[in-house]
């Protein structure tokens, strides 16, 4: 059916309706939501709309009939939220091929908050029509919105759902997201490399506080996925910007086929086998004045370390606070208490003044998230980084100090591994410093009192 017929059959519909369905709408469903999960004995929160790997329509293994109930009573909220979406959009004048934003996992309440947003327009344009005749505001918004929407519905399918933190997370959807607010722009309001590269930083601005306003990631990780994120959505402006200047349409035949590229992007990448991470070391030295046999009984355990001041360690990633030993030697266990937990490290290699080496038996997270509220636990935070085993060798200087040489051994199982085993290597770095500065001031302070 084409945007003209449409228009004959839908009657266009502003901002405040449109709003106010909206919001009554979705109040209805979490009342309809909570009702069923509480006839069926089911745990219900409204944190499921953020997380589609904990919503119970897309788990049909916990509660089958719950699942169908479940599903009976979302259809008639699927109909209507299209029918108002479609008469928001013939109202703004915005292409009505973007109500498929709607299905996207999390990122349609963002696609809802953009419709409210958007002014009607009383140009004198025929709806669907390829003239431009919005103004820059509104195109770089509308863009901006489509593109985000693009990102964060790739965040909630890769991570929400499959639970893969992989290239076509960090690379593919960005370039998507850049080069559907690139289109987006040009189709609203003609060429313009400044426009549509203001459609597509709108994009990727608005992912990222989305992500975290919603707490479906800490501050930290967004800062330290934002540079993958930004050549990503360059690279998507570059190609719309080409591709525009290829076809005499903005809207290319090349659209649909993005985001075709994606999903098989991500889709292999989800089911091609990679193998067990490869296992990475990060060494440190610290130079300490004291003999090793001193340095030795300090390495082993050490009194609690004063509350951290280092950034990182401010902004959540586990701080190393304390250390004790239960026994002596081969098969001892020493216990390292972090900001976020315990690690428990059976000792492999017990060499009194020379080294002590130690598997990791058990660990907490790596992180608490920099976030407003607690969110959806982070699929993360689980087993996507490992460390497996450490070490200490202690090598005594000619002046009779001693080279304290820590190493950490760890798995990576983030894509591309090569970007995240540098943020990884400076945060374990910066671990491993802690710790070895503190040993080193008791050490030195055990010698002054001698």
């Amino acid at each position: 059916m084409t945007t003209s017929k449409l228009a004959e059959q839908l009657r266009p519909i502003g901002r405040a309706r449109f709003l106010a369905w909206g919001l009554g709408l979705f109040v209805l469903k979490i009342g309809v939501d909570y009702a069923l999960a509480f006839a069926f004995d089911q745990d219900f929160t409204p944190l499921f709309y953020l997380s589609p790997r904990d919503a119970p329509l897309l788990r049909p293994q916990d509660h089958l009939t719950y699942w169908l109930t479940m599903w009976a009573f979302a259809l008639p909220f699927i109909f209507a939220g299209l029918w108002f979406c479609v008469r928001r959009l013939l109202d703004a004048r915005l292409p009505t091929w973007l109500v498929v934003l709607f299905f996207a996992p999390f990122a349609n309440l963002l696609f809802f908050a953009g419709l409210a947003l958007v002014p009607t327009d009383t140009g004198s344009a025929e709806p669907g029509s390829d003239t431009p005749h919005r103004s820059t505001r509104v195109s770089i918004l509308v863009g901006g919105i489509a593109g985000a929407v693009v990102a964060l519905g790739a965040v909630a399918i890769s991570v929400g759902l499959l639970g893969v933190y992989g290239s076509a997370l960090f690379i593919g959807a960005p370039t998507v997201a850049g080069f559907l607010a690139s289109m987006v722009f040009a189709h609203l309001h003609g060429p313009s490399r400044k426009g549509s590269f203001n459609a597509t930083m709108l994009a990727l601005l608005l992912s990222l506080v989305t992500m975290a306003g919603f707490a479906l990631e800490g501050i930290v990780c967004l800062i330290m996925a934002s540079p993958l994120a930004f050549l990503g959505a360059l690279l998507g402006w570059a190609i719309a910007q080409w591709l525009s200047e290829q076809f005499a349409s903005p809207l290319p035949p090349a659209t649909p086929s993005a985001f075709a590229i994606f999903a098989l992007w991500l889709g292999l990448e989800s089911l091609v086998p990679t193998g067990p991470p490869e296992e990475r070391v990060v060494e440190s030295v610290v130079e300490v004045d004291a003999p090793p046999e001193v340095v030795w009984e300090r390495v082993i355990a050490f009194p609690d370390l004063p509350p951290p001041t280092e950034l990182p360690f401010r902004a959540g990633v586990a701080a190393p606070t304390g250390a004790v030993i239960e026994g002596e030697g081969v098969g001892a266990i020493r216990r390292c208490q972090f900001t976020t937990g315990e690690f428990v490290e059976p000792i492999t290699v017990w060499e009194p003044g020379r080294e002590l080496s130690f598997d990791v038996a058990d660990q907490p997270d790596p992180m608490r998230e920099m976030t407003p509220f607690d969110g959806p636990r982070p699929p993360h935070l689980d087993g996507y980084f490992a460390t497996t085993r450490g070490q200490f060798v202690l090598e005594e200087r000619p002046d009779g100090g001693t080279a304290l040489h820590g190493r950490t051994w760890y798995a990576l199982d983030i894509y591309p591994s090569a970007y995240w085993a540098e943020w990884t290597e400076l945060l374990v770095h910066s671990i491993h410093l802690r710790v070895m500065n503190h040993v080193a001031d008791l050490a030195e302070a055990d010698v002054r009192a001698l």
